[in-house]
Order: structure tokens, then sequence, then C-alpha cells
């Protein structure tokens, strides 16, 4: 059966970037990448919101990837061999072999992707998480929490309905970074 995943990494306090939108608080070390590897190759389908595609673009091609760590080299055959959707009014034009792109989120669209997707659906985006949420559409939240408090920036759980889950797993690393996999209730 296929799941709707979302997989944020957010700092403890909450939040998916700093006050200046930087997101350099959560850069992985060769431990958790080895992780994050494990995870994305059940993925079939990747699910963006523009600023996410536009972070995530950078695996299409990384400039320095014969200089990367092995285990970072690892995930951009990953990420390139998996489907995209971006949700857009703005972005046409992207190879439509490796992009769908939706003017926006609907419950049809969702339901009718995770009917015909070969694995699971990573969707990533404060407001398509909602979307999922709201649609019943989401399965799980596998959370990646970063052991540093940012005091501000944007929080993951801004206008998140009430959900109830059900805890699935916890790891822990050792730079203190912990994962929780939870079921969403429905």
């Amino acid at each position: 059966m296929t799941h709707i995943i979302d997989f944020p990494f957010i700092s403890l306090d909450g939040r998916i970037n700093d006050r200046d939108g930087k997101i350099d608080f959560h850069t992985p070390d060769e431990e958790i990448m080895e992780f994050v590897n494990e995870r994305h190759s059940a993925f079939s389908n990747h699910i963006y919101d523009e600023s996410t595609y536009e972070i995530m673009k950078y695996w299409e091609n990384p400039p320095e990837m014969d200089s990367m760590p092995e285990v970072f080299q690892e995930y951009a055959p990953l990420w390139q061999k998996t489907h995209k959707t971006v949700v857009s009014k703005q972005h046409s034009g992207l190879d439509p072999a490796q992009y769908t792109v939706w003017p926006e989120i609907t419950a049809d669209t969702l339901s009718e992707l995770k009917q015909n997707a070969s694995g699971d659906i990573l969707i990533s985006g404060t407001e398509l998480t909602i979307a999922a949420l709201n649609f019943g559409l989401l399965d799980r939240i596998d959370l990646m929490t970063v052991p540093v408090l940012l005091g501000g920036g944007d929080s993951f759980y801004k206008e998140i309905p009430r959900t109830e889950l059900n805890l699935l797993e916890t790891r822990s690393f050792s730079k203190g970074w912990i994962f929780s996999s939870y079921e969403v209730l429905k």
C-alpha cells in the first residue's frame, strides 16, 4: 500500500528555517545522510511546493558531486530517478519525464497520484502537509528534530489542524538528532 509521508527537518522549537529563511542548521552528516538515503529509496514520487523545489533542484546536477562524501553522492541518483510534482502557478517548462506541475493541490489529484504510485510519496512544504491532512490523505509524519533552538523563522506547526498520531519508531543519532515516525490516525 502506498503512503503519503511528510519528512520535515525541524529545530527543537519547531522551525523549518531560521529568521533569515536559511536552512543550514539541518545539514546532515554522513550517518544521517545514510539514514535519509535509506528512507528516500522507498519513494517513487516527491511533491514539492515552490520553495522546496527551488532548494531540491540542486540535486539535478550537483556542481561539486565528485568531491562529496560517497553517501551524499548516493543521494543524487535516488532523487533523480524519483518523479517530482511541483505545486506552482509559476513553474512551467520542466522536463515532463521528471516533473509534473500542478497549479494547486486538490484531494482528487493527490488521491489519484496515491492510487497510481509505484511506491511511497514524499510531500514537502507546510502548506502541502496541511492540505494533505485536511484531505485525510497524509499517512505518516517522519520527523527529524535537530538539536538547535532558532527562536524565529517559519513554524512547521503553524495552522496544522489537530491531528492524533501514533508513534511508530524513534531513532537517535550521534549529533543529537532525533528521528520520530508517526502514523496519522484517521
